[in-house]
């Protein structure tokens, strides 16, 4: 079994090229879409009427994808290997490189999944990072005008308890 891990899922989706774009199976749903490079590490993706641009960077093994203000670390993962890096659980992570142009997280503030913790300016773009969940911050790694690189750990998010 190949598929793709982000933290502690693995993803097994089937891909298939289609005359005008692609079609993914995953978990017994099927999406049809087209995928339009825009410039390097930039796509565009179109799925009907919604059209939407998106971001990968890849490092190594691992791509690194921000869509929609949320950022996911893809590897592949194949059938009784381990990952070479485990990534920090509950980290919010760089998903490109860039500079930290807001600070909205401070250490012991519940947040809710979706709410921007920081904001990293990339290619003239500035890209919220959101919580990928409810939890409480434990960290801020970062401050205004750091440069950081895909996978460094910006955020900490334990769950409350």
């Amino acid at each position: 079994m190949t598929g793709l891990r982000s933290g502690d899922e693995i993803f097994v989706p089937l891909v298939r090229e289609t005359d005008d774009g692609f079609e993914v199976t995953l978990d017994e749903q099927t999406f049809r879409f087209a995928l339009e490079p825009e410039a390097p590490g930039v796509f565009i993706f179109r799925d009907g009427r919604r059209v939407e641009r998106f971001h990968l960077a890849r490092e190594g093994a691992t791509v690194h994808l921000f869509w929609g203000g949320a950022a996911w670390s893809l590897s592949v993962e194949r059938e009784g290997a381990r990952p070479a890096r485990r990534q920090q659980a509950g980290a919010l992570e760089a998903p490109m490189p860039g500079r930290v142009s807001a600070v909205k997280a401070t250490p012991g503030q519940r947040v809710t999944r979706g709410e921007e913790l920081l904001v990293v300016e990339a290619m003239k773009m500035e890209n919220a990072l959101r919580a990928p969940r409810d939890g409480v911050v434990r960290a801020v790694h970062v401050s205004v005008g750091e440069m950081v690189a895909p996978g460094r750990a910006l955020v900490e998010i334990e769950d409350e308890g």
